[in-house]
């Protein structure tokens, strides 16, 4: 049922890239540069599901594979000085890689079970966000359904817990995956509060996986 994704999850510089960012190797290691958490949390899900997790490889200061293919703003105030021949093969390689790889993991699950969500999975900063997130299309019935289920249930296990239901800004990877796949599938995304991750705060965050894992909706 689930394809699972983590678009942000590491700030890794290819050696080719390197001479890119020196001396600004402070902020390709801040939340500009990837999403702390983000791939714990996503491997998590992968465990928890027994499936298979697609994620990023690079930071996206090269090139951010959770925007449109097209979009200009993919490519970061760093990247956007890199060569035409450059930026093709961090196009070719590392974004719409990505998305093909996504598509044919959608389109096995939906042959297996008729229906794919595919989750994609981050943490953010953002003052006074919720610690939880879920970000969906709600003119789509597969994602508002599954987005309702799981918000009922996490305030229904964690009453204290901020969880908040957005709609989706329809800018990036999950508007690609619906144009391709326009029934029997959904995009989801869940966002988690960053510091829950770096400082425990305001939920440890051993407990957060542990809630968001028992309460995610499985049929």
């Amino acid at each position: 049922m689930f394809v699972l994704s983590c678009e942000p999850a590491t700030c890794a510089i290819p050696e080719w890239h390197k001479e890119l960012f020196r001396g600004q190797e402070e902020t390709v290691t801040s939340g500009e540069g990837w999403s702390p958490g983000s791939l714990n949390l996503a491997q998590a899900f992968a465990t928890r599901l027994r499936a298979l997790l697609a994620h990023g490889e690079i930071t996206r200061l090269l090139i951010d594979i959770s925007r449109r293919p097209e979009d200009p703003e993919r490519f970061s105030r760093f990247s956007k000085t890199l060569g035409d021949e450059q930026k093709r093969k961090l196009d070719e390689r590392h974004h719409r890689g990505y998305i093909n790889v996504l598509k044919q993991r959608i389109a096995e699950e939906q042959r297996r079970n008729g229906v794919a969500i595919h989750l994609s999975i981050r943490t953010e900063d953002r003052h006074g966000m919720p610690v939880v997130e879920l970000k969906h299309d709600p003119s789509l019935d597969t994602e508002s359904g599954f987005v309702r289920k799981w918000a009922d249930a996490l305030r229904a296990a964690a009453p204290d817990l901020p969880v908040s239901v957005e709609v989706d800004p329809n800018y990036g990877l999950s508007t690609v995956l619906r144009e391709e796949f326009t029934s029997g599938f959904g995009s989801v995304s869940l966002v988690v509060a960053r510091s829950s991750f770096l400082d425990g705060k305001p939920l440890p965050w051993a407990h957060l996986k542990k809630t968001l894992l028992e309460t995610l909706p499985v049929t």
